[in-house]
């Protein structure tokens, strides 16, 4: 087996998504969104959720039984009564890694070192394969930052293969990820990379209890770091995975198919995720579902702007109940009456019913009816500040309309943002996707907080590239470096001739091979020796060809002999 066949192979553990996952239980696939469908093993059924079918028709009984009136009534609004702005202030505001400590602070990175290197050791101890595997050392933090910025750096290097940005061919070479970190040692710590100890994890366990701790930290971050405005959107974001997991979801109307569903609540003027929870098929109802996202930003009159998944009339009220207003879409069988649903309208007309807070309308936009809910707006028509095509007459439409189309873009901004630079790589474990995943997020949350503090100062391209070269340098090896001769490291040797080994005879000349280890006498294996099939090692390298060759006959034979 080759070494790139074997990366990976050996780093599987019992609890991971290769072998139970599919034996899961339909009781605990259900979900919580009539939309999605969970993937089998063999096959692809649509998840029957408590809230779906059944509770739709007793929402919609409930909400033609209700008092639904045609008389209007202006809605005064309570006023807000959160604080919003940045509540954790950086040490120097104008610092891009002070701000992405606010976030992904030392105590995570920490964290994922321990968790790595205890990883290792289990997989050893477990699977006895210490011969076969490269000598180990343990991850420090110093690596595990350069870790993280170089991933962050692939984001905006774009290559295929990973092991490009390490190739030494001079057409696609990338000559900083070698002099950062050479690929053996990034392969090691990815293939290592974990986020929890696997002993503390039982068979009953909760599904995403191999990335809990990543999760909670960075949830409990995003909400304490930056408090939003007033409007809020909830929307939903897919992470993509194709791979055998229980908690896969598939939703053929999206654009990614196939991946984990995350419920994020942002912020709808930037986009910052507020708060976010990952689907994990266990068989909540909406209610609970939608309560369980907007608990740090109840009790405080909070707008939330929603699609026609998430609202109901059933749900409406309960949100008012917990000082929360919503506006957004609502599908007929979740409490529209019944002369809604069966009105007939032409270009521009409109219809309402209301009961107290809760307003009901429909709109026809030229094409077909729109359905709304609002506990935020009466039924009033402004002109959008658009005009008709045919009679150039200003369009008007109902407020709720205007306003949920310019604060329902907040998910949709944040997912924008996240997908020009991802950091997603291709792995073999849904864990560290679910990692990078929240990674990101946490850059863009940062991106916010010092655009809130200094200003559209600089792209978010820029900032990540401050973001990951701040991690690739290590500061504590430059201070041990100080009084020791510098030297320029040695390249990675390529595995092709150079096209000029014939000719520049005054060029070629051996020079030390000069590693950044604390090996005092680096060697490495004579390229003619190695054609000759004898194991050979030496500590010279040509300076012009970079290949590795003994002094006197070797040295005379590779630049003077056509096959040497």
């Amino acid at each position: 087996m080759n070494e790139k066949d074997s990366i990976g192979e050996f780093y599987l553990d019992d609890l991971s998504d290769c072998l139970h996952c599919s034996s899961a239980s339909g009781t605990d696939d259900e979900s919580d969104s009539s939309n999605v469908m969970i993937r089998k093993r063999r096959s692809v059924l649509p998840l029957i959720y408590s809230d779906s079918e059944d509770d739709d028709i007793n929402n919609n009984v409930e909400g033609s039984s209700g008092t639904w009136s045609t008389n209007d009534k202006t809605i005064i609004l309570e006023p807000f009564e959160g604080s919003p702005g940045v509540k954790i202030m950086p040490s120097s505001p104008e610092s891009v890694m002070d701000i992405v400590n606010l976030f992904i602070g030392s105590d995570l990175i920490e964290h994922l070192v321990r968790e790595s290197n205890r990883y290792h050791y289990q997989v050893i101890e477990k699977y006895r394969i210490i011969s076969k595997t490269k000598k180990w050392t343990d991850i420090t933090v110093s690596e595990m930052k350069k870790f993280l910025g170089l991933i962050v750096l692939m984001g905006q290097v774009k290559k295929d293969v990973l092991y490009d940005y390490w190739s030494t061919d001079r057409t696609i070479e990338t000559p900083f990820f070698s002099k950062v970190m050479s690929r053996n040692r990034f392969l090691q710590i990815m293939q290592s990379w974990h986020f929890c100890n696997n002993d503390n994890i039982s068979s009953n366990s909760h599904r995403l209890a191999k990335v809990q701790p990543v999760v909670d930290y960075l949830k409990q971050k995003f909400n304490d770091v930056y408090k939003p405005d007033q409007q809020l959107s909830l929307d939903e974001c897919i992470i993509p995975w194709r791979g055998r997991l229980s908690i896969k979801t598939y939703n053929p109307a999206k654009i990614t198919k196939y991946g984990i569903l995350v419920r994020v609540l942002s912020e709808a003027r930037t986009g910052y995720v507020s708060n976010f929870c990952v689907y994990a098929a266990e068989g909540k109802k909406l209610e609970e579902t939608v309560l369980s996202v907007i608990e740090p930003y109840k009790n405080i009159w909070h707008h939330i702007y929603e699609d026609n998944y998430y609202n109901s009339v059933n749900m409406a009220k309960i949100l008012l109940k917990n000082k929360v207003r919503v506006c957004g879409t609502i599908r007929k069988n979740r409490g529209l009456p019944q002369p809604l649903q069966t009105t007939k309208l032409s270009r521009g007309q409109h219809e309402f019913r209301r009961d107290d807070h809760i307003l009901l309308q429909v709109w026809n936009n030229g094409k077909r009816n729109v359905n709304m809910i609002s506990t935020i707006h009466s039924a009033q028509m402004v002109e959008s500040g658009s005009r008709s095509r045919t009679s150039d007459c200003p369009i008007q439409k109902p407020i709720s309309i205007i306003d949920y189309n310019k604060y329902m873009k907040g998910v949709d901004r944040a997912d924008q943002y996240l997908s020009y630079y991802s950091i997603f790589r291709k792995t073999k474990k849904w864990t560290k996707r679910v990692v990078m995943f929240f990674i990101n997020c946490a850059l863009f949350n940062s991106f916010k907080v010092y655009t809130a503090l200094n200003g559209k100062k600089i792209t978010y391209k820029n900032f990540l590239h401050k973001a990951a070269l701040s991690w690739t340098e290590d500061c504590e090896a430059k201070e041990q470096d100080k009084d020791l001769p510098t030297s320029e490291s040695t390249r990675i040797t390529s595995r092709c001739d150079h096209p000029g080994r014939l000719a520049n005879f005054g060029k070629h000349k051996l020079v030390n091979i000069v590693t950044s280890g604390r090996c005092k006498k680096p060697l490495r294996q004579c390229r003619v020796c190695s054609i000759k099939k004898r194991r050979s090692r030496t500590g010279f390298i040509c300076k012009f060809c970079n290949v590795p060759l003994h002094k006197g006959d070797c040295f005379e034979r590779y630049h003077t002999l056509k096959k040497y």
